[in-house]
């Protein structure tokens, strides 16, 4: 109770805060408009006040009339009783009044016993000619049936008539006269086969019911229902004689009824009406069952079956439950017996194991099913009792969920077994596509199952499933994933360590390999936007980002293949980047290899590789090559005023010149700039160090102080104690910058090998 007051509270107070936003939606309408508005507000106040008041009291009055109503009503039921007992007694007074009383109560049982006497002579000589002609009318109804020429209600009075004869008769007889008894049964024994035959005839009639509500013959069920409603009120009087046998006022009450109707045989209790029901039950369960049997051809058209029960239960609607009494309830029956058929026929068809693509059919069904019921019947969900397949909806999206995620490994196994073989036997070329690129086709074959459950999940329209399905694809794509990067890495380690003892095209291959990654991105994101566009709101947003991750699994396969790409073509430059500013470096032009094995591998991309993956691989190349300059400074080298600087210009002019023609221009010059610095720290005077070194730190905040250092101290032209004294300078100023947010920003200088980034605990290599 007290969690919905603090509910209703709080619903209360979003309710005035949001009416105040209305009213209030400027800063300034708190000095114009508060004193208006709260002037409004309490009006609004004592109106309502007002009229909770009214409600209030009218209440009150309401109570109160309905308090005196049942005192005056009390006082009446005493009145009543008061006079039934004066009445009682009077009656018991007046017989001492008449002297002959006995003498005349014998006369009027005299007479009313000459009088039925009388009365069943005719009827006992009149019997034989009403048996025979219900006997004719009952022939010339099961005659005429197809034409409907009968009146079920005539039968069914004469017929009624000679049963009360009958057992009045057998009343009359008594258990002492047995000859009589004997006599009488003879006289009736035909009677209960023709009764028999009309019963048969009766539910022979019921259970042609959706033929006679086709042909319009509401008539025949009206007089039906008439039949057993006057079955159903005999059986209740029946059912109340002997519930009152007990009561002594109500025998003496009967016995004196009996007195003027004469003695009557026990009826036998018929129960036309459960009959009935039992009758339609049956009746709509054939009607289902063989539906199922013939037309819905078992599980695979079981979804045939919502459309079948919508058109019966419209057709009961419109042309049966109108012929029966209100208090029937018979369009609610007939629902119940529908659903009730239903579900055995599901029951039945799902016994055993199922394939995912029955489930997922079954899936569909149910929620078509209640779906077309609430929607052409109005008939919600929770009415339909029981729940289809026991509600078992979530257990069987997991088993689906199981065996889709079983066969899709399975299948993605196989997939990869054969394609990593070929990845490491490398025996023919890699497939070129149209546009030249390299491609394996493993992407299509990849996404030929998954595609498969997706779009079978999605015409069962179970977003939730749909979502589980590709989350579980994910966990498959994720091994697929760890095995391609440990596959690249074991073949690249061989390449570069061991290359006599792997077979050739490493560099082809991984390439085609990195474009497949690519086109699976893309046929990741065709079902995201095509498929995800579908779904509910609620489930769109976590569809969407599921197949953004399967997108992110194959780009990272894709980053780790130029990776190894890279890797590969500077394990064919390490002899020469090994070799920066040393003798022969100084004396040999070591850059011309460089260049001319790089054109040699970029060529190759630029042909083979995705565009967006070429772009990837020669931003990297760039920054290893523009890295290879500085991390080679941790060497035993030394740098040369002006010869060194006038030799790396030239080639950071030849370097610059041969990535333009494969980059945007100003990506090239913004990752060579590190070199350039390097030149400007290495040309620098000794008075100008401090403000070239803080300059650049302005535009790199990781720069390295032991980078620094280092090429300050295998500079030609400081002496010991100038490069003292700058360092000590360098380090002091430094001092408050590690743990500055500026010093925290990343650049090209945070992927030195040879150099920790700024705020690692290493120390200087000096002092």
């Amino acid at each position: 109770m007290q969690a919905g007051e603090a509910v209703t509270d709080a619903g209360v107070k979003q309710y005035a805060i949001e009416r105040l936003a209305k009213l209030l939606r400027h800063p300034d309408d708190l000095v114009y408009k508060a004193d208006e508005v709260r002037r409004k507000l309490a009006q609004e106040k004592l109106l309502i006040d007002a009229q909770l008041s009214t409600d209030v009291r009218r209440q009150f009055d309401d109570v109160q009339e309905g308090i005196e109503l049942l005192y005056s009503t009390r006082g009446q039921i005493d009145r009543v009783k008061t006079d039934m007992q004066q009445v009682d007694r009077l009656c018991n007074q007046a017989q001492s009044y008449l002297t002959n009383f006995d003498r005349i109560q014998k006369i009027s049982i005299a007479n009313r016993n000459f009088v039925r006497t009388n009365e069943f002579y005719l009827q006992f000589s009149e019997f034989h000619e009403q048996y025979t002609m219900v006997e004719q009318m009952l022939h010339d109804a099961k005659t005429h049936f197809e034409q409907g020429d009968f009146n079920l209600l005539r039968l069914h009075y004469f017929l009624h008539k000679l049963e009360d004869f009958r057992s009045r008769a057998l009343g009359f007889s008594g258990v002492n006269d047995a000859d009589s008894e004997q006599t009488l049964q003879q006289m009736f024994g035909g009677l209960d086969g023709l009764v028999g035959e009309f019963e048969a005839f009766l539910w022979h009639v019921a259970g042609s019911i959706y033929d006679l509500a086709l042909r319009g013959r509401s008539n025949v069920l009206v007089q039906l229902l008439k039949v057993i409603e006057a079955e159903e009120s005999a059986d209740r009087a029946q059912e109340r004689e002997k519930e009152g046998a007990g009561l002594a006022r109500r025998q003496s009450v009967m016995a004196t009824a009996a007195l003027a109707r004469g003695p009557r045989k026990e009826r036998h209790v018929k129960h036309y009406r459960q009959k009935l029901l039992d009758l339609l039950r049956t009746l709509v369960a054939s009607r289902v069952d063989g539906f199922v049997k013939h037309e819905a051809s078992g599980l695979d058209g079981i979804t045939e079956v919502t459309g079948f029960v919508v058109d019966e239960l419209t057709f009961v609607a419109e042309a049966v439950a109108p012929a029966f009494p209100p208090n029937y309830f018979i369009f609610d029956a007939f629902v119940d017996e529908y659903h009730r058929a239903v579900v055995k026929n599901a029951e039945a068809l799902t016994a055993g194991e199922l394939e995912g693509g029955s489930i997922l059919t079954l899936l569909r069904w149910i929620r078509e099913y209640y779906a077309a019921m609430r929607k052409e019947l109005g008939i919600p969900r929770d009415r339909l009792r029981p729940p289809l397949l026991e509600g078992r909806e979530d257990q069987l999206a997991q088993e689906y969920l199981e065996i889709a995620a079983g066969k899709i490994r399975e299948w993605i196994g196989n997939l990869m077994r054969t394609e990593t073989a070929s990845f490491v036997a490398r025996q023919d070329a890699p497939t070129m596509a149209e546009d030249g690129l390299y491609i394996t086709n493993a992407s299509v074959f990849l996404f030929e199952i998954v595609n498969q459950n997706i779009d079978v999940v999605t015409q069962a329209q179970r977003a939730k499933l749909l979502c589980d399905l590709v989350t579980e694809c994910n966990k498959v794509f994720q091994d697929v994933g760890k095995q391609w990067r440990d596959l690249l890495e074991s073949e690249k380690t061989k390449q570069i360590e061991t290359p006599e003892t792997v077979a050739e095209g490493l560099v082809d291959y991984t390439m085609a390999l990195a474009n497949e990654q690519i086109r699976a991105v893309v046929q990741a994101e065709t079902i995201r936007d095509e498929t995800g566009d579908r779904l509910s709101r609620s489930q769109q947003e976590r569809f969407k980002s599921e197949l953004s991750q399967t997108m992110d699994i194959f780009m990272n396969v894709a980053e780790a293949a130029t990776q190894t790409l890279a890797d590969i073509v500077f394990s064919d430059l390490q002899p020469i980047t090994s070799a920066l500013y040393s003798v022969d470096w100084y004396q040999d032009d070591l850059l011309q290899p460089v260049i001319e094995t790089l054109k040699d591998y970029c060529q190759d991309f630029q042909d083979h590789l995705d565009k967006y993956l070429y772009t990837r691989l020669m931003q990297d190349l760039l920054s290893r090559f523009a890295l290879s300059y500085i991390d080679a400074v941790a060497g035993k080298v030394r740098f040369y005023k002006g010869q060194t600087t006038e030799k790396l210009n030239l080639e950071l002019h030849r370097a610059t010149k041969f990535f333009k023609q494969h980059m945007d221009s100003t990506a090239v010059l913004e990752t060579l700039n590190v070199v350039r610095i390097l030149v400007s720290l290495i040309d620098s005077t000794p008075t100008m160090i401090f403000l070239e070194f803080f300059s650049v730190k302005k535009q790199y905040p990781d720069l390295p102080l032991a980078l620094v250092e280092d090429i300050l101290s295998k500079r030609d032209d400081l002496d010991k104690q100038q490069l003292k004294n700058i360092l000590e300078s360098l380090r002091q100023k430094s001092k408050g910058d590690t743990g500055s947010s500026l010093a925290k920003q990343r650049t090209l200088f945070s992927s030195l090998k040879s150099y920790p980034p700024l705020g690692s605990t290493a120390t200087s290599r000096f002092f």
